[in-house]
């Protein structure tokens, strides 16, 4: 009698045993998928930030090169004007 009780509890914990993994798994294969959401959420908003930050170094470029125009621009108004004094 002692051998069966026996043998029934450890069928008892290696089902439960069993249970524990296939929760475990499922539960892993939950989080994987969630991770992956993540990652891809992730990725379209720093997609988003790049083409913010590409787009906003290209203001600056063209803002740079207006001003340069607008100073050379400048002194060589100033150089007509000093020749015109002249």
């Amino acid at each position: 009698m002692s051998t069966s009780s026996e043998l029934r509890s450890l069928v008892t914990r290696a089902t439960n045993a069993e249970r524990r993994l296939n929760n475990a798994q499922n539960q892993l294969l939950a989080t994987e998928e969630k991770m992956a959401a993540m990652n891809q959420k992730t990725a379209q908003a720093d997609a988003k930030w790049d083409a913010r930050v590409k787009e906003y170094e290209a203001r600056l470029k063209a803002a740079e090169e207006r001003v340069k125009r607008e100073r050379q621009g400048s002194k060589e108004r100033v150089v007509e004007l000093e020749a015109n004094v002249k």
